[in-house]
């Protein structure tokens, strides 16, 4: 069976995400606010409390305006995307949730404050990856599955035909 409209599943996975990463940010600006930074494993991780006015990694931060095309490029990019999908399986689901829900909880974050709450704080010594949130991972693992998925090829059935649900 080929679908080519997104099925529930989908949209659960995107409320989920928005939810989690909302509820996140949340816990973040009431709890590290004030706090500043919390280390958890020194040497290597911390929650801290960060607002974002950039895109990825703070880039652009002050030009709202690249920022907002730069947003309207991508969200045609995914529509244009989407449209080919076979929506029938799992796996286009999951990782349309993922990707759609990281990308609204973080436009979100933007339309009401202006920026985007950060709080993971990965580092080694004083080497810092720049701080990131719930919707940053999830948008990662979305994005790093499809990339994964077109450098290896789509699954076989076991009759080597290629599966439904394949992207």
């Amino acid at each position: 069976m080929i679908a080519r409209w997104p099925r529930p599943f989908f949209y659960v996975m995107l409320v989920l995400v928005i939810v989690v990463d909302q509820l996140t940010k949340a816990w973040a600006t009431m709890s590290l606010q004030p706090l500043g930074s919390v280390s958890l494993v020194p040497g290597f991780f911390n929650l801290t409390y960060v607002q974002n006015a950039g895109i990825a990694f703070g880039m652009f931060a002050g030009h709202g305006l690249l920022v907002g095309f730069f947003i309207i490029i991508l969200i045609l990019g995914a529509l244009y995307y989407a449209r080919g999908l076979n929506w029938a399986g799992w796996e286009p689901s999951i990782v349309g949730g993922f990707l759609c829900g990281g990308a609204l909880g973080n436009l979100l974050d933007r339309l009401r404050f202006g920026s985007v709450v950060d709080f993971f704080d990965v580092y080694i010594g004083t080497h810092h990856w720049p701080v990131f949130n719930v919707a940053d991972s999830l948008i990662c693992i979305a994005v790093g599955w499809i990339v994964w998925r077109q450098l290896t090829g789509k699954p076989k059935g076991r009759d080597g035909s290629p599966m439904p649900s394949d992207y």
